[in-house]
């Protein structure tokens, strides 16, 4: 037996000890009696593999690397006493600072990186620094080397009991937050000249994107394309972490390593195993590009690219030693990396990927059917499988000790998931380019990013709306890890002293007679023509009926937006919520993708709940008219308003009393408020647009946000107020819904946009027990509610 022991192997021993000293270190708060216990472990590890006198020398190097690690890591640690900006937090503050990455959309806000530069102590400004995490509103909106001026009360961000919030923003910089302060633009452009390109690129791709495709599928495209998560409506977010799918449009080694594997297990058949490999490693490195090139992207890409590149070597025996040396580099450079739950799970997906992944797919070839095992999508399916089921095996614990949940259908959700997740990131990068160049070409291509975008969102849901899809583990810690990963190796030295059988070759096949032709058996064809089918059948389903009204209030949070859609196909959109992430989502779940199309847009009232998503509407919809209230407002959100209709270029005409719209079939549009000469009241609430729908028999009253005194109004007008479906007024505030107006009224069914859990305390139990007798329904417990009529019969349809 050979005494001598390879240079690789010294490497991945010593990484070992570096990277098992620096665990010690991180998660024990360097504590001697650790370093001491872990040196212990690696010298029996050490002398259980080589039991010899020369192995002493080893052990010692590495008992000694641990030491080192530990001490490396104690020094690294952060001092306790504030620095930078961070000594004025729970003060107010004036400091100016650069915005130094790309904004992040919210649902009703955006959140800003800040790098501070000054803040003004002492009556002048001085020199500062550190980094600063700012929440504001929509509008007005800042970008990437925007250089502000801000002032307001500085805090230190939270350390919650089931996540340190506070020590996860430190590791990337950020030692302060502040929220709606007073902010003032200074200069542009003093960002990095390459980052701005990149962003700018990004934006655009994005921009494209969403002017092709509806939300939240244009969302996706963006999360698989670009890494843009925080653009994923959050429900759908949700959905994708209960299903173990939330890697797919995470910009982290984990979903870098599994995307790489399934690339190649999907592209062998069609290239061979080694130059899928070299496809794969060409997609980490522009998508590394793409996404900004950081330096959590640049793990994510190191990561991915080891397994890729000991495929395409055909050295996968030497991946694990490339692995732990990179990681032992990366922890040597920043031993807090340690605690980094992104840099945790990339490394372990990796590592499961190499050492299990391929006996798990050698098992599952095995245990097919001797015709089955060479076809190519047979590979493609068992290698997808074993992939997934190798990254989730070897990511488990560090999911359920950070994050106190696991998948139980990640598996299968995966399995059916993830084949769609290569069609959509190149149908995405197809309509995305395609829209850059040719803005109607992009239109037509998204007949193509549609169907499989769709098809994975509903894959997603289908998994997340099991019982039990997730289940919630409290109490699992670094001890359950630990006995977790000892079970998981000894399966997998298991595996590689007991591999699967060898199945005996296939026969050849029988040689055609010469001259004779092939059967052709167009299966990618079928396949095709089979889905667009299916997309077509769904169209129809999903139509609304043609003689029918329709009324959808939509679900957008603490806001209000309501489509309508009449018999003679006529779509007319009141208000547009809180911002632009709801709106688009919720108009995505009830307009066809195909049909980016609007009549009407009404504007009830400049408050930012009912007008926050309108300026994207107008950007992502072609509209043909809007109907506002003239009241105007000096407000940020407001300029975004008149600027998104002057790109729109749609005629604006002016909501009034006594204007009526025909939309055919007999269904018509009455505005009831506000009247030529206003509603005599100084509230912005009281002067909203107040609609009447009708058909045949059957009404609706749209009251906007009006209060008593706005109602008292109406009813002296002496207008038909009888309606049998009312929107009722500001959201169920107790100032709204009077018991003479509702005597007027006289409804069936009533309607409350509302948000979950809101500030306001909407709706107010005054007003459920002014209802009681009514069937009422609330956004946010029935989602988007659905009322339509023939004119003589009603239709309820709630989302939940």
């Amino acid at each position: 037996m050979n005494r001598h022991i390879p240079a690789a192997l010294w490497l991945a021993y010593l990484a070992f000890a570096w990277t098992l000293g620096v665990a010690a270190a991180a998660f024990t708060g360097a504590d001697r009696a650790a370093a001491l216990a872990a040196a212990g472990l690696l010298a029996t590890l050490s002398f259980a593999f080589r039991p010899r006198a020369s192995t002493l020398l080893l052990a010692a190097a590495g008992a000694g690397l641990v030491f080192l690690a530990g001490w490396r890591y104690d020094a690294t640690r952060p001092d306790d006493t504030p620095t930078g900006i961070a000594r004025y937090n729970g003060q107010t503050l004036r400091f100016r600072a650069l915005v130094d990455a790309e904004p992040q959309e919210r649902a009703s806000w955006r959140r800003y990186r800040l790098a501070v530069r000054e803040a003004f102590v002492d009556g002048r400004w001085q020199p500062d620094s550190g980094g600063v995490l700012m929440d504001a509103p929509l509008y007005p909106e800042r970008a990437y080397g925007d250089v502000l001026e801000i002032e307001g009360e500085l805090e230190t961000p939270p350390a919650f009991a089931d996540f340190d919030y506070r020590e996860y923003l430190l590791r990337r910089g950020v030692t302060s937050v502040i929220s709606f302060a007073d902010v003032r633009l200074l200069d542009t452009g003093q960002g990095s000249t390459l980052r701005s390109a990149l962003i700018s690129a990004r934006a655009r791709l994005g921009g494209a994107l969403q002017d092709a495709l509806p939300e939240p599928e244009a969302a996706l495209a963006a999360g698989v394309l670009l890494g843009a998560r925080s653009a994923v409506p959050r429900d759908l977010r949700d959905d994708m972490n209960a299903t173990g799918t939330s890697h797919l449009i995470a910009v982290s080694g984990q979903n870098v390593t599994i995307v790489a594997g399934l690339l190649i297990a999907m592209l062998t058949w069609a290239a061979g195993r080694r130059r899928a490999a070299w496809l794969a490693l060409a997609a980490i490195v522009a998508y590394a590009g793409l996404v900004g090139a950081q330096p959590s992207v640049l793990r994510a890409a190191v990561m991915g690219s080891l397994y890729v590149m000991s495929i395409a070597l055909g050295r996968q025996r030497t991946a694990p030693v490339a692995l732990l040396f990179a990681a032992g580099l990366m922890l040597a450079g920043d031993p807090r990396l340690a605690h980094d739950v992104s840099f945790q799970l990339s490394f372990a997906a990796t590592l499961g990927l190499i050492v299990l992944a391929p006996p798990l797919q050698e098992r599952l070839q095995a245990a097919l059917p001797a015709g089955a095992r060479e076809l190519p999508a047979t590979r493609a399916v068992t290698a997808t499988f074993a992939v997934t089921l190798a990254a989730i095996a070897f990511t488990l614990p560090i999911t359920a000790v950070n994050f106190h949940r696991v998948s139980l259908v990640a598996p299968l959700t995966n399995l059916f998931a993830v084949p769609a997740f290569a069609a959509v990131a190149a149908t995405a990068a197809l309509t995305a380019g395609a829209g850059l160049v040719f803005p109607a070409a992009g239109d037509l291509t998204a007949w193509l990013s549609w169907p499989p975008a769709a098809y994975m969102i509903a894959v997603v849901r289908l998994f997340a709306a099991l019982p039990a899809a997730s289940i919630e583990l409290r109490g699992a810690g670094a001890g359950h890890a630990i006995a977790y990963y000892a079970v998981l190796a000894l399966a997998v030295w298991w595996f590689g002293r007991h591999p699967a059988p060898r199945p005996e070759p296939t026969p050849a096949p029988i040689q055609a007679p010469v001259g004779a032709r092939p059967a052709l058996v167009p299966a990618a064809g079928v396949a095709v023509l089979c889905g667009l089918c299916a997309v077509l059948l769904w169209l129809v389903i999903t139509a609304p009926a043609a003689d029918r009204l329709s009324v959808t209030f939509l679900d957008v949070g603490q806001g209000e937006a309501i489509l309508i859609e009449g018999p003679a196909g006529h779509r007319i959109l009141v208000d547009g919520g809180p911002g632009g992430e709801a709106i688009n989502a919720a108009l995505g779940r009830h307009l066809p993708f195909y049909d980016r199309r609007l009549d009407l847009v009404v504007l009830t009232h400049p408050q930012a709940d009912h007008l926050g998503g309108l300026p994207e509407v107008l950007d992502a919809y072609t509209v043909r008219g809007v109907l506002a209230n003239p009241l105007p407002a000096e407000t940020a959100l407001y300029g975004a308003w008149k600027d998104a209709l002057a790109r729109a270029q749609a005629p604006v005409a002016a909501a009034r009393r006594g204007q009526n719209i025909d939309l055919g079939e007999g269904a018509r549009l009455d505005v009831l408020a506000p009247s030529a000469g206003g509603s005599g009241s100084t509230d912005v609430n009281d002067a909203s647009v107040v609609l009447r729908l009708s058909l045949g028999e059957v009404s609706f009253l749209l009251t906007a946000d009006i209060g008593e005194d706005a109602e008292t109004a109406l009813l002296r007008t002496g207008t038909d107020l009888q309606a049998q479906v009312l929107k009722v007024a500001h959201h169920g505030s107790r100032n709204s819904s009077s018991p003479p107006f509702l005597r007027r009224v006289q409804p069936l069914v009533d309607v409350i946009s509302v948000g979950a859990e809101n500030r306001f305390g909407h709706p107010t139990q005054d007003v459920l027990d002014r209802l009681y007798g009514d069937l009422v329904l609330r956004t946010d417990q029935n989602g988007d509610i659905t009322v339509s009529t023939d004119g003589d019969r009603i239709w309820v349809r709630p989302q939940r």
